[in-house]
């Protein structure tokens, strides 16, 4: 469906870029591959990828596809690949940002790389996994170390370009801001979140109003990396970009329902979409994905009942596909006020405003897995 909808939006509707909720840090190599730049096996593209999407087929499918349809294309029209998120997060491997800069900084300055490679031997505890357990002096330190870097290849910015090349020293500047946005998130992480597996960690953390504040590190980086894509491609093309609801709504998200009530201080989470709002105002349309039930998965996906269900609502039509716009709801009446108010949704207890999170909805009765996930 995702596949459809973003060449339907390349091949009629002016759109150029296509944004992923994948990390940044290692999409340059997906950027690069599209554009015919480089050519990567499938195993290597799936490595580009990051949080395990490599192992869904339709990526690597989309991959393909826009390779195939670039060289048809004027460059002013060739769509280009971008993943948003931070490289790290919860998963232990934040450090992936600071090596692709010293890669980088290798290929583009090597008299100045045996230098930095000895000043950034931190690497190996710059990850979920072992940062908590650093001292406040050692967490500091590695602060440092990244806004040094950050500020060397802003300093530099003449010899780096004319080194490689103005699209490639963007991706580095960018790749390093990356690296102090996954310096945040860590620093930000509740002392309860250790090397155990990462559903225990998260699980303990999501007790603490801390982990708020970490979660919402990681929406504030999202938001920010969508909005340089936007502001690269506004010139060419409208940017598409592709996450879950919980990312992209532009309203406050609370956790629980009014038949499950939330427990702990893990209740309120501003989502990317709401500081992108803020940004891009109507520029912005965000349509939200609902579903009746799963077919063919190995567990049952269909959302608890709810008598006030975003999901119930939408099944009641009994049609099999519709997108509803919101904007074209009555101005008064029962529609208006449903949509209005705060309703359950999804397997997770979590409420939402759905006028407030979208500007349309994307419903399907019948969802059927990836091939891989089968």
């Amino acid at each position: 469906m995702r596949n459809r909808l973003i060449r339907h939006g390349v091949t009629r509707l002016g759109f150029t870029a296509v944004a992923l909720e994948t990390c940044l840090s290692s999409s340059k190599r997906l950027y690069d591959h599209v554009l015919g730049r480089t050519t990567e096996t499938d195993s290597a593209l799936k490595e580009a990828f990051c949080y395990g999407f490599g192992d869904l087929p339709e990526n690597l499918e989309l991959i393909r596809w826009l390779r195939t349809y670039n060289p048809t294309q004027q460059p002013a029209r060739q769509v280009r690949l971008y993943g948003i998120d931070l490289t790290g997060q919860y998963f232990p491997y934040a450090y992936r940002s600071v090596e692709a800069i010293l890669t980088f900084l290798e290929r583009a300055d090597p008299g100045l790389s045996p230098e930095l490679q000895q000043q950034y031997g931190y690497l190996p505890a710059f990850r979920s996994d072992r940062y908590t357990k650093l001292a406040p002096a050692e967490k500091d330190a590695i602060t440092g170390k990244i806004q040094d870097l950050v500020a060397l290849i802003r300093r530099e910015r003449s010899l780096l370009t004319a080194a490689v090349s103005q699209d490639d020293y963007e991706w580095a500047l960018r790749q390093a801001l990356n690296a102090a946005q996954d310096d945040a998130f860590l620093r930000s992480l509740p002392p309860e979140w250790s090397a155990d597996p990462l559903a225990k960690s998260l699980a303990r953390a999501q007790a603490t109003e801390r982990f708020d504040h970490s979660a919402e590190m990681r929406e504030v980086a999202m938001a920010d990396n969508l909005l340089w894509v936007q502001q690269r491609e506004c010139g060419r093309g409208k940017t598409f970009f592709f996450a879950h609801d919980q990312h992209v709504q532009t309203s406050i998200g609370v956790l629980g329902s009014p038949s499950r009530p939330a427990t702990g201080p893990w209740r309120r989470i501003r989502c990317a979409g709401t500081y992108l709002r803020s940004a891009l105002d109507l520029d912005l349309v965000v349509i939200g994905t609902y579903f009746g039930h799963g077919a063919g998965f190995l567990t049952d996906l269909t959302p608890p009942p709810d008598a006030h269900g975003v999901e119930d609502l939408l099944a009641s039509l009994s049609i099999p596909r519709f997108i509803m716009d919101l904007r074209e709801l009555p101005n008064s009446g029962p529609l208006q006020e449903w949509f209005q108010l705060p309703h359950a949704t999804g397997q997770d207890a979590y409420t939402i405003v759905p006028l407030k999170a979208y500007d349309a909805i994307l419903f399907i009765d019948t969802i059927t897995p990836s091939p891989q996930k089968q």
